[in-house]
């Protein structure tokens, strides 16, 4: 029964914003409904989850989408911080899922499936990845990035399910992994050159990164394939909107 934290932090100086001229990416209008209520919309209908806390510019988003969450909160100063601020206006030591506010084609069955095979296995935090090939059937188009592995290509989803716990404390190595999130190699590198070589040779498994990060961090990180490639479809250019559009139709 995990409480949810959806992250609608920053800069409203983005080419989306200025684009389609939004103070926030979350209150992007896509086919009659702001992006962020088809995340809240997906989280509210499953039913194992409790409370939902908004991390994001308070005075923009309350007069909103208040009246449809349990708090909305100030962001922080990047992603991790603010993660760290709806982590604490939940104050649990129970596991939370993270979302972002930009996945106007997550649904509850998503949801539901992610949080089904992460109960499967014990961990203190879990990560969706989608196949490219399954990602390029069902999204088609749209910048991604995609890295090889030995079991095949990947994308990251935007969902995270963590113990709040583990992750206050090991903050500061977390904070450089989400810095570096779109970035492969630099992520690589944090986890050592044994890791880069056979990333670069294509016989990094799955299991070697997760393994590799329970050495450094102490705390067990598990991979979870996911069928569902909405979770990988996040809206972070002007590219992604018509996208999307087009997707919802």
């Amino acid at each position: 029964m995990p409480d949810a934290v959806i992250l609608a932090g920053g800069s409203h100086e983005g080419d989306i914003e200025k684009k389609f001229g939004v103070l926030n990416r979350a209150l992007l209008v896509i086919r009659g409904k702001f992006m962020i209520e088809y995340v809240i919309e997906a989280l509210r209908n499953v039913s194992s989850i409790r409370r939902i806390v908004v991390v994001g510019p308070v005075s923009v988003l309350q007069a909103r989408i208040g009246t449809l969450v349990d708090a909305v909160v100030e962001a922080g100063n990047d992603p991790f911080e603010t993660t760290l601020k709806g982590l604490e206006a939940l104050s649990t030591d129970e596991k939370v899922l993270v979302a972002t506010s930009d996945l106007p084609l997550l649904r509850a069955e998503a949801v539901r499936d992610f949080l089904t095979r992460c109960a499967e296995v014990v961990a203190d935090f879990y990560y969706p990845i989608v196949r490219k090939e399954v990602y390029q059937e069902k999204i088609g188009g749209g910048k991604r990035t995609f890295v090889c592995l030995w079991e095949g290509c990947f994308t990251g989803g935007n969902l995270l399910l963590l113990d709040p716990r583990v992750v206050k404390a090991k903050r500061d190595w977390i904070a450089r992994v989400i810095a570096f999130r779109k970035n492969p190699l630099a992520i690589a590198r944090l986890l050592g050159l044994r890791i880069i070589v056979k990333l670069l040779l294509r016989r990094l498994t799955i299991r070697d990164v997760e393994e590799r990060v329970e050495r450094i961090l102490g705390m067990r990180g598990r991979a979870i394939i996911t069928p569902y490639a909405e979770i990988g479809f996040d809206v972070d250019t002007v590219e992604h909107v018509s996208l999307a559009e087009k997707l919802l139709e």
